[in-house]
């Protein structure tokens, strides 16, 4: 994206592009409200702006999303819609002043197996996530979906995504940790220009399964 863009059009696509890697295709049925929200979760399993990926640029507070849909919203290349299966879910957003904006998304479930069948389902998704989001289609594109490395056993993957029907394409960097009844998510935007170098997570996933294990045992 180039230099010249505004903070202001930086997070207003940031957000556009948060909904549109998850969303469903054209043409498809509208999709009902699901009933789970975000009552229920222990927000103290939430990481502080401190435990965020670093990026060389301080976090500010998180805006908590009171629009996140748990029951049919999955972390990025989730085919939207589909029901996750989770009970209750938490999604809030970090930013810095100027190139990076962390997604962090919590999912609880009714046990551990329905987690670890939501994370199957994913990855499963993953695999298609580029032929489902083309260039020049409605909503956003993904050209590549990568393998960036690997942070206490979870992988870190690179999404290179845009927001149709401009050329520009931006980098995701996503870590996803299942431990138990619990999914969480980090999906870090990153605007710099260019094919930057990976962002260190293995603090960030660390202090994830710290908080998991201390809020659901």
């Amino acid at each position: 994206m180039p230099l010249s863009v505004s903070r202001a059009a930086l997070a207003g696509a940031a957000a556009a592009l948060a909904m549109l890697v998850t969303a469903s295709p054209a043409g498809a049925a509208p999709v009902t409200h699901s009933a789970v929200s975000q009552d229920g979760v222990d927000r103290r399993v939430l990481l502080t702006k401190a435990e965020q990926p670093p990026v060389g640029e301080a976090y500010g507070e998180p805006w908590i999303n009171p629009y996140f849909e748990p029951g049919v919203t999955g972390p990025t290349c989730w085919q939207y819609g589909r029901p996750t299966g989770a009970s209750a879910g938490l999604s809030a957003r970090f930013s810095t002043p100027t190139w990076f904006h962390a997604y962090d998304d919590v999912w609880v479930f009714p046990s551990a197996d329905a987690a670890a069948a939501f994370e199957r389902q994913w990855r499963a998704d993953l695999a298609t996530c580029v032929d489902r989001n083309p260039p020049g289609e409605s909503g956003s594109f993904v050209l590549d979906v990568t393998k960036a490395g690997e942070a206490d056993g979870v992988d870190v993957l690179r999404v290179t995504s845009g927001l149709n029907p401009y050329p520009q394409t931006q980098h995701w960097w996503v870590a996803v940790v299942r431990q138990g009844t619990v999914v969480y998510a980090v999906q870090l935007l990153d605007y710099r220009n260019g094919d930057p170098r990976p962002v260190p997570f293995d603090d960030t996933v660390a202090a994830i399964r710290k908080r998991i294990a201390t809020y659901y045992p």
